[in-house]
């Protein structure tokens, strides 16, 4: 399974997921699982996925995206997802409908100003 490092300590509304290594289909039914404990457990107004730390990320990453969305978009947490820019991730969600991920940053520091404004539940 890949490392995933939460932090809850840099907004009091945030949940900061950093993924570790590779996000593919061995991966991520465990990281879906991981996060949306974390979600419980933790109440945030959004959860920030940064995938700076991601060494590589295939579809069923972004599919996971996806999915973390869809679950989330009812319970009062937004998606934001950081894709440094010239990153994997990056150059794989310039092919997708961003809008359907929530939003994506290309720095923790935009993802943290745009999650300022959520609330915890």
């Amino acid at each position: 399974m890949t490392p995933v490092e939460l932090d809850t300590g840099p907004l009091p509304s945030a949940l900061v997921a950093r993924p570790l290594g590779d996000v593919d289909m061995a991966v991520t039914p465990g990281l879906r699982d991981e996060l949306l404990a974390a979600v419980a457990e933790h109440g945030p107004g959004c959860l920030v996925m940064d995938l700076g730390a991601v060494d590589y990320i295939d579809s069923s990453g972004i599919e996971l995206l996806f999915r973390l969305h869809g679950a989330l978009a009812g319970g009062g947490t937004d998606l934001i997802v950081v894709a440094p820019p010239g990153s994997g991730a990056a150059r794989l969600l310039g092919l997708v409908a961003l809008d359907d991920i929530g939003e994506v940053r290309a720095s923790l520091a935009d993802a943290l100003q745009t999650c300022s404004g959520s609330e915890p539940r």
